[in-house]
């Protein structure tokens, strides 16, 4: 999230668009958002209404999740494109280009549209201000940005990823036919709540009457809620571990994830062998989700793709920061770049760094946002890494004092971590070159904690 920052020049239109965006409320880049700050949809579903309901004629998915929301969003996308059809895709955050949030095929929004899409939805905004309706914040502006982008690209289909919890999340104006929740876990408490039951219980908020959802919670206090949810809004169920399940093959590909897909659910047919080009046992649980959420469109009617279209769809998926591998351009070395920042998320990761680095030297390279647990990340991250070096993104004010992490890290483990080493680097290409010439040629450098920190290491890698 830094290269198309208001800091840019101020003399080009897309500057200009940028700064009208980034002027507005922005949770993604508050220091400390809160429940004090009042989501709402009357506003977004108005603003739509300004732009002549964009996402009206759109065959939408709608996907949340704490995390595998954005590689299954992503995969969905994915299979329908390969199917034939036009399809729009809308994720949060960017990693270092707005138009990365708005994808037709693959295909980011060019800074040319962009510039165009950001003054309609602007006109529109200020037309709903003058009204008494408030300032529209930038994610229902990005929200719309999306939609009208989708429509004017023609798409048949549009995949949209929640951009925080689900019931208040501006995405919730759209009229899906199909629903999914990936998983459910502690994170962004102090907006959804403080246990996975509350926050559950937001993330059902998507759920609509009559309108098939997909759940990767199997089991559990959130399990439960989302079961209770559908029932209470009429919406029909299909849960992982009963009307689909995934069985991932011990042994992997060279890289990515090999999976059986199995149904259990008449007219629905069973995938063996298929595979994800992502990396980890999480990714083959987010390409069962994806696989149903393709069996739950067929069975509305609404959009159909053949099984070849499908694999092929899964075998293009690309999802920029998710256990991403690149080789340091000096060393050698294998880094992954994650964007993993909480605790289930991290688990993934080192259930990825365990199988692939095995007997390797590893080097982490964390940052993360003060909102995080950050403890309990550091703790798992010290059993699978030799080297911890903590450091902070720049260019967003949400940063944790690496300083602070180091003590979080310092403290004693109901377990011998493998970490023996602990460095705090201020800069994070400073730290990323130290990580790779501890480990040198032979060894792994992971970095995660943060998309923030992603997004500032990530071009470096692709250099």
């Amino acid at each position: 999230m830094a290269h198309d920052s208001p800091h840019d020049s101020r003399d080009t239109p897309l500057a200009q668009a940028m700064d009208f965006l980034y002027g507005r409320i922005n949770y993604e880049r508050l220091p400390a958002p809160s429940k004090a700050f009042p989501f709402r949809l009357a506003r977004m579903r108005g603003l739509l209404r300004e732009l002549d309901d964009p996402d009206q004629g759109l065959a939408v998915v709608h996907v949340g999740g704490t995390k595998g929301k954005g590689s299954t969003s992503t995969m969905v996308a994915a299979m329908l494109t390969a199917a034939g059809h036009r399809t729009g895709l809308y994720t949060s955050p960017h990693l270092n280009e707005l138009g990365e949030r708005f994808r037709v095929d693959g295909t980011n929004c060019d800074a040319a549209n962009l510039v165009e899409l950001v003054a309609q939805v602007r006109e529109a905004a200020e037309r709903l201000e003058r009204d008494g309706k408030g300032s529209a914040t930038f994610f229902e502006l990005t929200t719309a940005i999306a939609l009208l982008h989708f429509r004017r690209q023609n798409c048949r289909a549009a995949v949209l990823e929640v951009g925080l919890g689900g019931r208040l999340d501006s995405t919730n104006v759209c009229h899906p036919q199909v629903t999914a929740i990936t998983s459910v876990g502690l994170d962004h408490q102090h907006i959804l709540g403080h246990t996975v039951a509350e926050i559950a219980a937001e993330k059902a908020g998507i759920f609509k009457p009559g309108v098939l959802a997909i759940s990767g919670v199997a089991e559990g206090p959130a399990a439960e809620v989302i079961r209770s949810h559908a029932r209470q809004r009429g919406a029909p169920l299909w849960q992982i571990g009963r009307e689909f399940s995934v069985k991932i093959d011990p042994q992997p590909p060279e890289w990515g994830t090999r999976f059986d897909f199995r149904t259990h659910t008449p007219d629905c047919i069973a995938r063996q062998g298929w595979q994800v080009p992502l990396e980890g046992a999480h990714q083959g649980r987010n390409a069962a989700i994806a696989l149903a959420v393709m069996d739950a469109l067929a069975s509305t009617g609404s959009l159909t793709a053949s099984l070849p279209d499908q694999r092929r769809g899964l075998l293009n998926t690309v999802c920029p920061a998710r256990t991403e591998r690149f080789t340091h351009p000096s060393t050698g070395a294998i880094v992954l770049l994650d964007a993993a920042h909480n605790e289930d998320s991290v688990e993934a990761l080192c259930e990825v760094i365990g199988r692939r680095a095995a007997g390797k030297p590893v080097a982490v390279v964390f940052g993360t946002s003060h909102d995080k647990d950050a403890a309990v990340q550091l703790r798992q991250l010290r059993e699978v890494a030799d080297l911890l070096v903590l450091t902070r993104f720049h260019e967003n004010p949400r940063w944790r004092d690496p300083r602070e992490l180091a003590e979080m890290a310092a403290e004693p483990a109901d377990r011998q971590p493998r970490a023996s080493e602990i460095r705090v680097i201020d800069r994070p290409a400073d730290a990323l070159e130290a990580a790779a010439e501890a480990v040198g040629g032979e060894g792994m450098v992971v970095i995660c904690g943060s998309f923030f920190l992603a997004a500032e290491l990530r071009p470096r890698l692709r250099t």
